[in-house]
């Protein structure tokens, strides 16, 4: 074999060499590979190795609301949105207690700051996730102070905003007539207690229909401060939120029930 054919051998086993020693390994997960999608409202950053495509449902979601929920709560404008995702829970929980100080177990989406959201794709529903939060994000415009102050009505306003309505013929303890408090709606996440996901949207229903949309804002900036902006106390909103409820929605089965008891003389239903 002469020189040239030596050199050239050599120089195909040190391109085999290097192109196979570069190569990345991806046999396994990488949790820090990011892609990043810009939009005119919102950027997104993905991790986990997720694809693009995983951002367009998100944005028909956001772009269907984006107008009505400022217009609901009298915000103006607020600047691009950055939407961090990911698909890996561990990676997500460990990023969230680096970031924040703490773990919120099971949850798929909380707030980082007043331009940022994060949330975790798990199902099929990552567009109402980004939506809730998104709602979220849009209320701290109107008072920076809001986040979990108080909880109850800060998940009121991202349930109603975001059109997670639950009947109230479908919660049981309503129906029972057993009403849950504010303090009991504003234990901290972690508590166990989630009830203010069921009942959320029924509460900033009650202060719409009866106060407006205005003092249903003003809530907002004052903290939910009842007696400033409802002139009311926590028992009178209580009893006049279980009074609207049960007229609005449950009067036509309690009358019901009651019916068949009378009928069927039966003492327990």
């Amino acid at each position: 074999m002469n020189r040239r054919a030596i050199a050239k051998s050599f120089l195909m086993i040190l391109f085999l060499f290097l192109n196979t020693s570069c190569k990345e390994d991806t046999s396994g997960p990488i949790p820090d590979r990011i892609t990043p999608v810009e939009s005119e409202h919102f950027s997104f950053v993905l991790y986990d190795g997720l694809s693009t495509s995983t951002t367009v449902p998100i944005l028909e979601k956001l772009n269907a609301n984006y107008d009505r929920i400022l217009n609901d709560l009298s915000v103006p404008s607020i600047p691009k949105v950055k939407i961090e995702i990911w698909s890996d829970e561990t990676h997500f929980q460990n990023d969230m207690k680096r970031d924040i100080g703490t773990n919120y177990w099971g949850s798929t989406g909380y707030i980082y700051n007043k331009t940022t959201l994060r949330i975790l794709k798990r199902g099929d529903n990552l567009p109402q996730t980004a939506l809730h939060e998104f709602a979220h994000i849009v209320s701290l415009h109107v008072n920076s102070s809001f986040g979990n102050n108080p909880r109850w009505l800060w998940e009121a306003v991202a349930i109603y905003e975001s059109g997670e309505f639950v009947h109230p013929r479908n919660i049981s303890y309503l129906v029972a007539g057993n009403f849950p408090t504010l303090a009991e709606l504003n234990t901290d996440y972690n508590s166990g207690n989630q009830k203010i996901y069921a009942v959320g949207y029924l509460l900033s229903e009650y202060i719409i229909e009866t106060w407006g949309k205005e003092n249903y804002v003003r809530m907002i900036k004052f903290n939910a401060n009842l007696g400033t902006v409802l002139n009311v106390t926590t028992l009178q909103f209580e009893t006049g939120w279980k009074d609207y409820v049960t007229k609005k929605y449950l009067s036509t089965l309690t009358k019901y029930r009651v019916d068949l008891k009378t009928k069927y003389s039966i003492n327990q239903l």
